[in-house]
């Protein structure tokens, strides 16, 4: 799917909802110089594209009790792929889940309360076959937003 229709007040769009989604069509484009409908029609097109796929709020986790981020890499036998993927929809400390390549199958993005979660977390995931676990010590880079090359 090619995206060649968007034009540069696309991209100023899209740039502004990503620094903030809550902005209002008027405020849109007062900083992109278009009248609100202009705005309004133009974020609904980008939309029905699936340019844009939701709005969300980002959250502290850290202020809500899951302040220790880990990364797991976890080798699966194919076979037991639509298990593990069960699994892991149902583990709410688990924020994404990539099937990879390389000597694991499966990279998670996770957040736990403390090391003792963690351990929890690795037990149900290491039924699966080997678990590698990183801890996230600090992030220089969390949020990049998408602009045209």
């Amino acid at each position: 799917m090619t995206f060649d229709w968007m034009d540069a007040r696309d991209w100023q769009l899209l740039k502004l909802l990503q620094t903030n989604a809550r902005a209002t069509f008027a405020e849109l484009g007062r900083s992109v110089k278009l009248t609100p409908p202009a705005v309004a029609e133009r974020v609904r097109r980008m939309e029905d594209q699936g340019v844009i796929e939701g709005y969300t709020a980002r959250v502290n986790l850290a202020a809500v009790g899951r302040g220790m981020r880990v990364f797991l890499r976890v080798q699966v036998l194919t076979k037991e792929y639509p298990k593990f993927l069960r699994t892991v929809q149902a583990i709410r400390a688990v924020e994404e889940c990539h099937h990879i390549t390389g000597g694991e199958s499966f990279l998670l993005k996770a957040a736990v309360r403390d090391v003792a979660e963690l351990e929890r977390l690795i037990e149900k995931l290491s039924v699966f076959g080997q678990t590698v676990t990183s801890i996230v010590l600090s992030t220089s880079l969390s949020h990049r937003l998408v602009e045209p090359d």
